[in-house]
């Protein structure tokens, strides 16, 4: 009988061990530090005065309260990818400093948007304006209307060129490349691995690596 009540008791004590783990928290996740963070946003137009709907779009988001307008690139003239079918774009990047929450911003980016009278009626298609909101800092977030970073950043050359004008050295958070180093690999990847201070890069659209022959 003793040895009975021994081995019971010690059934007791591994379900009672067995709770304790079960019930253990775990470690909360890592909240980003609070203060004014580092926003990258791409503009694009092809309808109009293209210039001059960026010029307008540069101007509103410097008027989000909450944000400021810290750098902007040069305007850039691309061709259309998607639906080849349409005029040439005026793309731009902007960098602005906020503590407004990602979708925050987005809302206030579409208001901007159909106040400058874009259209969604065809994807890819022509646009007043086009904002997109690239990079959160170092945030990285997937949901069914947002993601960040922008999941087509590194594909394309007419945002990584004027991108790479304002911050090269910033670290893409999900590729952990410098946005030079990964424009460099696109161009390598495309065929166009010219240097972009030569004179007369931005006089020559659609160049490729013979194009010197032309200067």
């Amino acid at each position: 009988m003793a040895k009975k009540k021994k081995r019971t008791k010690k059934t007791k004590k591994a379900k009672k061990t067995k709770k304790i783990k079960k019930t253990k928290k775990r470690k909360p996740l890592k909240k980003m530090a609070k203060g004014p963070k580092r926003i990258f946003i791409g503009l694009g137009s092809n309808v109009g005065d293209r210039e001059e709907y960026v010029e307008q779009a540069c101007f509103l988001i410097g008027k989000i309260k909450g944000a400021e307008l810290i750098k902007r690139s040069s305007n850039y003239e691309t061709e259309p990818e998607g639906d080849s079918d349409q005029p040439a774009f005026i793309n731009a990047v902007l960098e602005i400093k906020t503590e407004l929450p990602p979708k925050k911003l987005l809302s206030e980016f579409q208001h901007i948007e159909t106040a400058l009278g874009r259209e969604r009626e065809i994807e890819w298609g022509p646009r007043t304006i086009d904002i997109d909101l690239l990079l959160y800092d170092k945030l990285i977030m997937s949901e069914d209307n947002l993601q960040i970073p922008h999941p087509l950043l590194h594909e394309r050359l007419f945002i990584l060129e004027p991108f790479k004008e304002i911050a090269p050295e910033f670290i893409h958070p999900v590729l952990e490349k410098s946005i030079e180093d990964i424009l460099e690999e696109k161009r390598v990847d495309s065929g166009r691995t010219y240097d972009d201070e030569l004179p007369g890069f931005k006089k020559i659209k659609n160049a490729i690596s013979n194009d010197y022959e032309r200067w």
